[in-house]
């Protein structure tokens, strides 16, 4: 066979393959989706999967894949499936519960800002290196989604009411000893004639029936006849205890049950009180599933 036929032959092959990656790459349609995986105390894993309208004809593989949160890795990519004669795509990506709880932290110590990066290194065609650094700036202000309250409460046959709790504030302040330290500013209402003295605010936290932290007054306070008053108590985050409340939290569908039990000491007529002023209790529920399914019907058009 003449060499220059053969030439042209390879280079027309190629030519056309080259057309068809365009045309393919430039009328994909692919659809993604994605769903939890297996989930424990230690890991979450997030699969997902994609059905493209063609195959790509394009061999491609991912060698590394991870994300990172405030400077901490928080997952990687645990198996990528993908052929170039095929259609599916699939991926499962193994999030670290521990270190996702210690970026957490971390976040909240810069101020609650953070950055996200996601790092890729992959090839095409077996050996074109590919390598990517996505950045992603985070500010969101997650301290203010937190409240308390409670109704005040009759004391000593109706004669003395508790102090109503209309709102609760909280501030970040750092950690200590493996805990979470939040200052919660409980703002209390008087409805007596006269001044209350309240020498210490507690409670306890509980998510899916484990106890996750636990406050106590920094310093008392007497709130005035038919006024306010503001105690400081310092709360306490169980770090160790958020891996198995997430993972309860996913296996039931992204549901939790959240208590908080609040007491408090208080001298009001020369007697000593030690209430339980509430339980106050909510269920949360969140979407991260549907919105990480939003997002990626976003990108893809």
């Amino acid at each position: 066979m003449n060499l220059k036929y053969l030439l042209l032959g390879l280079a027309l092959i190629f030519i056309v393959w080259v057309g068809y990656v365009a045309y393919a790459a430039y009328t994909l349609s692919p659809r993604v989706s994605a769903q939890w995986g297996y989930v424990d105390e230690e890991t979450t894993e997030i699969w997902i999967d994609a059905k493209l309208n063609r195959p790509l004809l394009i061999p491609a593989s991912i060698e590394n894949m991870t994300i990172e949160f405030t400077g901490i890795p928080i997952a990687r990519v645990e198996r990528f499936d993908y052929s170039a004669t095929g259609s599916d795509v699939s991926m499962v990506m193994a999030i670290d519960n521990h270190n996702l709880v210690r970026s957490l932290a971390r976040y909240l110590d810069d101020g609650q800002r953070g950055t996200v990066l996601i790092t890729l290194h992959g090839k095409l065609l077996k050996v074109i290196p590919v390598d990517a650094d996505i950045r992603q700036e985070i500010s969101e202000n997650v301290l203010a989604y937190l409240n308390l309250t409670a109704e005040s409460r009759e004391l000593a046959g109706g004669l003395v009411k508790s102090p109503a709790l209309v709102e609760t504030t909280f501030d970040w302040a750092g950690e200590r000893d493996g805990k979470a330290v939040i200052i919660a500013h409980m703002k209390f209402y008087n409805p007596n004639r006269f001044p209350v003295p309240v020498s210490n605010v507690s409670f306890d936290a509980y998510a899916s029936g484990i106890r996750i932290g636990y406050g106590k007054t920094i310093k008392g306070a007497i709130i005035p006849a038919n006024g306010y008053a503001t105690i400081d108590v310092e709360t306490y985050i169980e770090e160790d205890s958020l891996p198995k409340v997430w993972a309860i939290h996913i296996k039931s569908g992204e549901v939790s049950k959240v208590r908080a039990d609040i007491f408090f000491d208080l001298n009001v007529m020369d007697q000593h009180y030690s209430v339980k002023l509430a339980s106050y209790e909510e269920t949360i529920q969140t979407d991260i599933m549907g919105e990480l399914n939003r997002m990626l019907g976003d990108m893809l058009g």
